[in-house]
């Protein structure tokens, strides 16, 4: 007697949303130790333990330690491409300080990326990086293609806007983006990283966003 096919196509898929659910839980593991201990602080068992499976079973999603670690950074880089996301009904300084504050958001959100980033930007070429390979080559080549060429697309148009009226004086939009990263990347993790963690002050969030917005504004300034 034939199998039914469709009884087969049925177990198939469910046996391929399971994969994918494990696959799903095994990176939210993985995000909340690297958050918690940095990139190098832990181990696969430390993942498995929690989710009570064995190491063995996480090598049926990812070839090793490393490949975790990548598909991390691929969340890390799809969810970066939505920022940015400026609302164009707003006038140009607002649009702008909306989209500064969801940044800080977006990175306190997410302090798994926010340590892989660190990684990323300490290692060229010497090591393995992390968000570049996900990202599918050099970081520069994403602000005119790639995953993250939108984003920087939206950030451009409306930094070209601002030139055009006065409002903002005309800059490059890579340095404006490197002024608002490293800005907002340092805040988080110097002197100390406490606002990484779940029990963050609110007071210190809303300095960080205050902080980021005074620089970017300092650095649009048409008299500067």
């Amino acid at each position: 007697m034939k199998p039914d096919p469709n009884l087969v196509t049925s177990s198939r898929l469910l046996a391929q949303q399971d994969a994918l659910h494990t696959s799903e839980l095994i990176l939210d593991k993985a995000e909340e130790l690297i958050a918690l201990k940095g990139v190098f602080g832990f181990h696969l068992k430390d993942i498995a333990e929690p989710l009570g499976i064995r190491v063995q079973a996480i090598y049926k999603h990812f070839h090793n330690r490393d490949d975790v670690l990548i598909a991390v950074s691929r969340r890390f880089i799809d969810l970066l491409s939505q920022q940015f996301d400026l609302d164009m009904d707003l006038s140009l300084r607002p649009r702008i300080e909306q989209s500064l504050r969801a940044f800080v958001d977006f990175n306190i959100q997410h302090p798994a990326y926010v340590r892989l980033a660190l990684i990323d930007f300490a290692t060229p070429e010497g090591g393995m990086e992390y968000v570049k390979l996900a990202a599918g080559g050099p970081f520069k080549d994403n602000f005119t293609s790639g995953p993250l060429s939108p984003m920087h697309k939206r950030l451009r148009r409306t930094l070209n806007e601002g030139a055009r009226t006065g409002e903002f004086r005309r800059c490059d939009p890579l340095q404006f983006y490197r002024v608002v990263y490293s800005t907002t990347l340092m805040q988080l993790v110097f002197p100390e990283d406490s606002l990484l963690f779940p029990n963050r002050n609110a007071r210190g969030v809303a300095k960080v966003k205050r902080n980021l917005i005074d620089v970017a504004m300092r650095y649009l300034n048409p008299g500067s």
